[in-house]
Formats: C-alpha cells, sequence, structure tokens
C-alpha cells in the first residue's frame, strides 16, 4: 500500500497545470492596416486584428501561448500560425511604437480609428 501512495504522491507532484497564455495588452487590441485607407475595407489583405490572445491577418491567425517582454519593451509572442494549409509552430514580435502604431516584424500598422473591441 505505500509504494502505491508514494507513486501517487509522485505523480501528482510530477504532474502540473499547463499556464495559460498572457494576453497582450488592451492597448494594442483592435483593427490595425498596413496602409490607412484599408482600414474601411472588410477583408483587406493589408488589415490585421489584434485579439487578447490571436493576432489575424487576411488569410491567416497567430495564436499565442506565451509572451514574453524583451529588452526593448517588444512583445514576443510564442504560438502557433494557422492557415489553410495547416498550423506551424512559431513566434511574432509586437512593439507598439505610439499609440496608433504597431510593428509586427518588420510591418508597420496603423490603428483604424472607430474600430477597436
Amino acid at each position: 500500500m505505500q509504494v502505491r501512495s508514494f507513486t501517487l504522491v509522485l505523480l501528482l507532484v510530477g504532474y502540473t497545470w499547463p499556464a495559460e497564455a498572457a494576453s497582450l495588452p488592451k492597448d494594442m487590441l483592435g483593427a490595425w492596416a498596413s496602409e490607412l485607407s484599408a482600414c474601411g475595407e472588410q477583408a483587406s489583405e493589408l488589415g490585421m486584428t489584434i485579439e487578447p490572445k490571436t493576432v489575424l491577418f487576411y488569410e491567416h491567425g497567430f495564436d499565442i501561448k506565451k509572451l514574453t517582454k524583451l529588452k526593448d519593451g517588444s512583445l514576443k509572442a510564442s504560438g502557433f500560425s494557422v492557415a489553410d494549409d495547416g498550423r506551424a509552430k512559431g513566434s511574432l514580435t509586437l512593439k507598439q511604437l505610439s499609440a496608433d502604431t504597431l510593428s509586427v516584424g518588420e510591418q508597420t500598422y496603423y490603428r483604424c480609428k472607430g474600430k477597436s473591441p
């Protein structure tokens, strides 16, 4: 009986619940576009929507599983890119340059006014 109890304790101690992904900051959420003229277009290739744990582009999305704040103030989002051809592990780097300007990787996006969640 002691061996069973010991094994059960080891299993319980060794098991950890997966950590829930941190959410992106509230001031990053909403609709963005790489050209402001694309903000009025419903399905623009230039648009991007940021949700607390997801970044949505024209034909693909990125599900965030972990956020890491980098020394320069940017956020490295680790997770999975999801598109028609499947799902792949990856990362995105997001940096808020101003209240209405955000960089994602090498691309700059501008906040679409009146399109926040």
